[in-house]
């Protein structure tokens, strides 16, 4: 079915407001795409090394998402029941989400977590799902939009926001998929307010430790990176941010912290 001219309408309001927090400095070209997202990699994209990151560019892979990513995580130990209200609403609370908000959802997939952020900040608020999948973010576009939603594709580790422009910002079951997952997390501080939150879910190394020959096998089959118990907190916390806190769950963990007000 065509997009009705209302429809068109609808979506390209957040786009025009996704826009303008843009850094023209740390971006090209800015393409609304006809399936509704703007893009910024244009012909480009992150290097996919491993069949986990090549799946996640397919047709048939975004189509499967839905049905594959609950399974994972509920043996990951991760979401006790990935995709619900209640799932939601507790990354919400961590990021203290509220009308008006500006949330980024970086490596947002379909956009399971940035259409419902969006319905918690109407009016003003904003939710930008950020992926590198023209696939994923076709998904996204189609299964979870809204008023206050918008869709970009970009890379990760090299976000195209200025400084300073979110709320609240979240990595959600994607961190270990990224190239470059550190610099994926210090661009995710750089684009907070201070003061604002992000919640990052990512992988736990079996006993807490990335270099133990279990979590190189795992990391071997998966394509999946294993992050030590330390890793991401450690992180973090060197890079200036406050209130670091760990929930472990399973093979999995949640971190949340805050950036630190200014003086």
């Amino acid at each position: 079915m065509s997009p009705t001219t209302n429809d068109l309408h609808s979506k390209s309001a957040p786009i025009s407001r996704a826009k303008e927090l843009l850094d023209p400095g740390r971006c090209g070209r800015v393409v609304v795409t006809k399936d509704g997202y703007c893009d910024v990699l244009g012909e480009q994209s992150p290097p996919a090394s491993n069949l986990a990151q090549r799946l996640m560019r397919t047709t048939v892979y975004s189509a499967a998402y839905q049905a594959i990513r609950p399974l994972g995580l509920r043996v990951a130990g991760g979401l006790k029941s990935p995709g619900r209200t209640a799932d939601r609403m507790r990354v919400a609370d961590w990021l203290r989400l509220g009308p008006g908000s500006t949330v980024l959802d970086v490596g947002c997939g379909p956009g399971n977590f940035t259409g419902w952020f969006g319905a918690q900040v109407l009016p003003d608020g904003l939710a930008i799902g950020v992926d590198a999948s023209h696939q994923m973010l076709r998904r996204a576009v189609e299964d979870n939009s809204g008023p206050s939603v918008a869709y970009l594709r970009a890379n990760a580790e090299r976000l195209p926001f200025a400084d300073d422009v979110a709320d609240g910002a979240t990595c959600l079951a994607a961190l270990y998929l990224i190239n470059e997952p550190f610099e994926a997390m210090r661009e995710l501080a750089r684009v907070l307010k201070p003061g604002g939150r992000m919640v990052i879910l990512t992988s736990l190394a079996p006993g807490g430790t990335g270099t133990s020959l279990r979590a190189r096998a795992l990391e071997n089959a998966s394509g999946v990176k294993m992050f030590g118990r330390d890793e991401i907190t450690g992180f973090l916390r060197g890079a200036g941010l406050v209130d670091v806190r760990q929930h472990v769950e399973g093979l999995a963990q949640f971190v949340v912290a805050k950036k630190a007000d200014r003086p």
